[in-house]
């Protein structure tokens, strides 16, 4: 190098590393898109929506396409490595065949009844299978069950009743590519109604020839929480987010310290629907993951038309988990959070749909 020339910083010490951030987008009800670089990771959303008078009914539902390829527009669907759903129900599953379909270097994430499910749609259904073919095809590689017993991904410490036969509960991690990786914890689903009501309990235990017709069809299956962790150059963790679709009593659902002692959660991503049919939520789960941020969805009343303005689950008191969260998490000594391109003191934001959030780098001190 001569003496004019400006340093080589690459092998310079003592210059600073710059972390990309992780960019978020809340897509409503339970769905958040996560973007690191050109990896983005897509927990389920539902824009297909159906009264409650028609759920209760038991009447046909399909994927509104329509709804979907509109709000996913500003979405570059070619760049989701993964779909992710904890469970099976209808508001956590049913728009994820189109949306596969649109992304075509996506797997979607799941448990052995959403496997199940979308084998209707294997371009080998089995020979069994009298009805025409449903469309879009998805090929059966696409689809990861994380409880398979044979290929388990699911980590059963804090639920060792749940362990599947076959199995011995021991997880590994899924290696979704070189910068994306999950693993699931054994979770549950509450009651729905009063804690007393249980919408769409159980699992579906075989290949399906078609897709459930009704929402009711749609079963949970072995519901899952989710460590997703976006990986720097070296295979490292730079980023590490939890995630999970319906509120639990601890520790079910809680992440064992053993994994999160390798490195922190910078995001959580909760659940409030049905939190207060559950023991001290969201206090309990974030004092499990302690994660630096952590952003709430489903809340929303996903009876009411897609487009209209969101309102509460009724007889949620929103307020009232919002006030919990925020106290379980006091103002960072931290980066802030950036929502909506303003920067915040606040470490807990209650999901609105279309809110774009920015989670900066940890400081390291």
């Amino acid at each position: 190098m001569t003496p004019d020339a400006a340093p080589d910083v690459a092998v310079m010490p003592d210059a600073p590393t710059v972390v990309e951030p992780l960019s978020v987008q809340s897509l409503g009800v339970q769905g958040f898109v996560l973007q690191r670089g050109h990896d983005i990771v897509m927990t389920a959303p539902l824009y297909t929506r159906q009264s409650e008078l028609d759920v209760t009914l038991n009447v046909p539902i399909t994927p509104d396409t329509a709804a979907i390829d509109s709000h996913l527009a500003g979405v570059n669907l070619d760049e989701v490595r993964a779909i992710v759903s904890g469970h099976a129900h209808y508001d956590h599953f049913i728009d994820v065949p189109h949306i596969l379909s649109r992304a075509p270097n996506a797997s979607t994430i799941t448990n052995l009844t959403g496997r199940h499910i979308l084998a209707a749609l294997a371009p080998d259904r089995a020979a069994s299978c009298t009805s025409a073919p449903a469309s879009p095809t998805i090929d059966r590689t696409r689809v990861v069950a994380m409880d398979d017993p044979f290929d388990n991904h699911v980590d059963y410490t804090n639920c060792p009743s749940q362990i599947p036969a076959g199995s011995d509960g021991h997880a590994t991690w899924l290696q979704v590519n070189p910068h994306v990786r999950v693993m699931g914890f054994c979770s549950q689903h509450p009651a729905q109604v009063g804690g007393v009501y249980h919408f769409g309990a159980g699992s579906i235990d075989s290949d399906q020839c078609d897709l459930p017709p009704a929402a009711a069809g749609w079963l949970e299956g072995q519901t899952l929480a989710y460590v997703i962790d976006f990986l720097d150059d070296l295979g490292y963790p730079a980023f590490r987010v939890f995630y999970q679709d319906a509120p639990t009593n601890a520790p079910i659902g809680d992440v064992p310290q053993a994994i999160l002692a390798d490195k922190p959660v910078d995001l959580a991503l909760l659940c409030v629907g049905s939190y207060d049919v559950v023991t001290n939520q969201p206090t309990d789960i974030i004092a499990n993951v302690q994660p630096r941020f952590a952003l709430s969805g489903h809340w929303e009343d996903f009876f009411q038309p897609v487009d209209t303005t969101p309102e509460p689950i009724p007889l949620l008191n929103v307020n009232t988990y919002v006030a919990r969260a925020e106290a379980a998490l006091p103002p960072p000594n931290d980066a802030p959070l950036t929502v909506e391109g303003e920067q915040t003191d606040k470490r807990h934001v209650l999901a609105q749909p279309g809110m774009h959030l920015i989670v900066p780098p940890r400081i390291m001190r």
